[in-house]
């Protein structure tokens, strides 16, 4: 593709998300969470994690188109966010092959990103777990690699250790800041944000994901809503904009007003941009023979 210029607590505050469906072409079903007579949940009914939609054995998996930001080019290239419920073991902070009597359920966020940049590829991927009950931060790991080296992130136990191969960097262990959103993980956590009370800010811990940490200082955004629409490759849709700002600097995600809510567009002021080119809930993990890559559209394989 051809670039364009242009411990075992809980990590700080409890962060609430909302999450999916069937999505094709711009319309959906939700399977198992219809309300009495038919109709779709409305965005205060839908109790997202008590849900029985998570223990249907699949995942949501969601692809999208990306342009994204780097060396002062927008490089074209994709990315996957799947949302799944797992049996968690406390001890060893993973996923247990079977439930606990000791442990509890997770929802596990895997961003993924790959983008081609002339010679070399990025694979970049961010794991976040979270307490099903209410969504408070488990765990969160993430690496980033390609032709120069290796970086990677892990927050576990209220702190955060970096490992990276920039001068300046190295490696690094700090306290996690309380009461931070991951910015790779707000795809998920901002769905709490499309209806009730909006908080004026929020703290969000910059992207580890970009594999260059020259910051790991929060910011604070303040944080505004409003309904529009948008046209992906996954088709027409009503939204709820949620848009950060602080300074120059601003991020926006745009999900689907239906319950439970579909990031639909994400743009951000560097111009990194994801549209949302398909989305299902799948078990992805059968899909991994030849021949599996055909659930993907073609302009995100």
């Amino acid at each position: 593709m051809k670039a364009r210029e242009v411990k075992k607590r809980p990590i700080g505050r409890a962060l609430a998300v909302a999450t999916l469906v069937i999505l094709a072409g711009g319309a959906y079903a939700v399977a198992g969470t219809l309300d009495e007579g038919g109709a779709a949940p409305s965005a205060k009914s839908f109790n997202w994690r008590n849900g029985p939609i998570w223990d249907d054995g699949n995942a949501e998996f969601c692809a999208y188109e990306v342009d994204w930001s780097r060396y002062g080019t927008l490089y074209p290239g994709r990315a996957l966010l799947i949302l799944v419920k797992e049996p968690w073991a406390p001890d060893l902070e993973v996923k247990a092959d079977r439930p606990r009597s000791d442990g509890f359920d997770v929802l596990k966020l895997n961003h993924v990103r790959d983008v081609p940049t002339g010679i070399y590829t990025y694979h970049q991927m961010a794991s976040g777990f979270f307490r099903r009950d209410n969504f408070a931060l488990r765990k969160l790991a993430v690496s980033s690699t390609e032709g120069c080296g290796i970086s990677t992130a892990h927050v576990v136990d209220e702190k955060l250790e970096t490992r990276s191969y920039f001068d300046g960097q190295g490696e690094n262990t700090q306290d996690y800041p309380d009461g931070a959103h991951p910015e790779d993980m707000l795809a998920a956590s901002l769905r709490d944000f499309i209806s009730g009370t909006l908080p004026e800010s929020v703290s969000v811990l910059p992207s580890l994901m970009t594999g260059r940490f020259p910051s790991l200082d929060p910011k604070v955004y303040a944080l505004s809503r409003r309904d529009g629409t948008r046209l992906v490759p996954a088709g027409e849709f009503e939204v709820t904009e949620l848009r950060l700002e602080t300074g120059d600097d601003w991020l926006s995600y745009a999900f689907d007003r239906r319950a439970p809510h579909p990031l639909v567009e994400h743009t951000a002021a560097s111009g990194t941009t994801y549209r949302l080119s398909k989305c299902e809930r799948i078990p992805y993990w059968s899909l991994n023979r030849s021949g599996g890559e055909d659930w993907l559209p073609a302009t995100v394989r």
